[in-house]
């Protein structure tokens, strides 16, 4: 296939859409991305703007950098073990001017929406402050899944006269200082915010209706993902699908004693009561470092939710306590996963009537009746590193449209999609907890963007010829990719004819095992 005169648009330049304008270009399509910002990187680029979602000045990966670069493209080793907003735009920003992306970017340009060219034959992107649309063969939206917020309805809000914002607009926690806020909210993003808050503010209340599992980055002297290897998560994940209770007994164990050893005891008072699907449902974990200790300081006081607002300052929660003199209510109430570019083009089912609309996408990326020319990056959610997910999605989708891998019959993917709709429905409705929208069944996707990208994982890792005999060719590559730092360097190792290797990624995988093993005091650092 001549891919060269193939014209696709990328829409966003967060590091989804970074990774598919490389995936891209390696595959010779022409490139153009949009970006209505005016930097890359995404929500790691702070924004003061408070409609652009972005990270805050104290915000921090919950990964460590081991498992967070590019796959070709390592984090440089004088990063923290778990860096900040700051160090991680400028190295996403490192990434796109080494290979080359900043010239396809076109900045602060907002696509308002994609219709059908009049001849029925490319797609036109039509932009704010553009007359005439521009034309594409192919279009990937990567805008983010964090650009819609969810805005609670509370009763009297109108009867409020403090400062009432949804975390999208929270920067800094300067703007608090010496104040009385409320931050509702159960999500990573509004224990980040309490903590950051309870440095300045007068007061933070943490209004909230549910418990959580809340445990540090780094636990009994070791970062918490050092037992995640490639091989462990995999068997989790087959588990989870094939033995879910099971999976969800041997987890909730598993976070019991995180929780106990992170923590000690937990008062009453904090609401953090534990349930078993805590363990396996994404919305049922916090990762910070400072939110308990906070509590157990007094800097941070754990509340019920709030029920209404009574007056100009004075909050009930559902407790029947009244807060009174409350000068900011901060909702970290998350979003909606907005394809909203899309309307018209993608069709949405509902499953069941208590469970939101779906939108028909394969596998999460290619939408029913478009998937040769349409893709997006928005509805990936799954226990596994975000940023890793997407740029394998982004590897898939452009091995795909230059025709070295194959999608299977529509009939087949509709009924994916339907099973995949059943399946979503099931959890939400049998899981006390809320569904992030997006979620994927991690088992089966991961092994179908292996097989679409051609990483070549599962073959050379498991009991094949070929798994076989990279074995006894590399004994010690072997290990340490199954079982050593689940690195993403690990999808760039095998030629397999589709996704491009990296020749550097064998000794990436050494190094970046090496560093793991010195910050788990297994080794000590060379010295001059």
């Amino acid at each position: 296939m001549d891919t060269s005169r193939i014209h696709v648009a990328v829409i966003g330049a967060g590091p989804a859409g970074l990774a598919a304008i490389k995936s891209l270009l390696e595959e010779e399509f022409q490139v153009t991305c949009f970006e209505r910002r005016s930097e890359a990187g995404g929500i790691w680029a702070f924004s003061e703007n408070p409609q652009f979602t972005s990270v805050t000045r104290g915000t921090r990966a919950q990964f460590s950098k081991f498992l967070i670069p590019f796959s070709d493209y390592p984090v440089p080793d004088d990063f923290s073990l778990h860096p900040g907003g700051e160090d991680l735009r400028k190295y996403y920003q490192s990434y796109a001017a080494h290979f080359g992306l900043l010239d396809k970017i076109v900045f602060n340009v907002t696509v308002s929406s994609i219709t059908r060219s009049d001849d029925d034959t490319q797609w036109a992107l039509h932009l704010a402050g553009e007359e005439a649309p521009r034309l594409f063969d192919k279009v990937i939206v990567a805008s983010g899944s964090e650009v819609t917020p969810v805005i609670p309805v509370i009763e009297g809000l109108d009867l409020f006269e403090g400062n009432f914002l949804h975390s999208q607009a929270f920067k800094k926690p300067e703007d608090f200082a010496d104040k009385n806020v409320i931050v509702i909210g159960q999500g990573n993003t509004a224990g980040d915010c309490a903590v950051e808050l309870s440095s300045s503010s007068s007061k933070v209340y943490w209004s909230h209706r549910r418990g959580a599992l809340v445990f540090p980055r780094v636990v009994n002297g070791q970062r918490f993902d050092a037992f995640a290897s490639w091989k462990k998560t995999r068997m989790g994940f087959w588990i989870a699908k094939h033995l879910p209770s099971l999976h969800r007994k041997m987890f909730d164990s598993f976070f019991k004693w995180v929780v106990a050893k992170s923590w000690g005891k937990l008062d009453p008072q904090w609401r953090l009561e534990r349930n078993a699907f805590y363990a396996t449902t994404i919305s049922g974990l916090v990762i910070n470092d400072h939110l308990v200790p906070a509590l157990r300081d007094g800097k941070v006081t754990s509340t019920a939710g709030v029920r209404r607002i009574l007056g100009p300052r004075s909050v009930e929660l559902d407790d029947d306590t009244v807060l009174v003199d409350i000068d900011a209510i901060i909702a970290c109430t998350g979003y909606n996963n907005s394809l909203q570019v899309l309307d018209g083009i993608i069709n949405y089912s509902r499953p069941h009537p208590d469970v939101r609309p779906i939108p028909d996408l394969y596998q999460g990326l290619f939408p029913l009746g478009h998937s040769d020319s349409l893709a997006c990056l928005n509805y990936i959610v799954l226990m596994e590193s975000a940023s890793v997910a997407r740029e394998l999605a982004g590897m898939a989708i452009a091995q795909v449209w230059a025709g070295k891998s194959t999608l299977p019959s529509d009939s087949t993917m509709q009924d994916w999609v339907h099973q995949h709709q059943a399946w979503f429905a099931n959890l939400c409705l049998t899981n006390p907890l809320p569904q992030y929208e997006g979620q994927l069944e991690a088992h089966d996707w991961l092994k179908f963007v292996d097989d679409k990208a051609g990483t070549g994982m599962y073959e050379h890792l498991s009991w094949t010829l070929k798994g076989i005999w990279f074995w006894l060719r590399e004994p010690k590559l072997c290990s340490l990719m199954a079982w050593g730092v689940n690195s993403p360097h690990l999808y760039r190792v095998f030629e397999t004819g589709k996704r491009k290797v990296w020749d550097g990624a064998g000794d990436a995988i050494r190094h970046v095992n090496l560093l793991s093993d010195i910050d788990l005091g297994y080794m000590k650092p060379k010295t001059e």
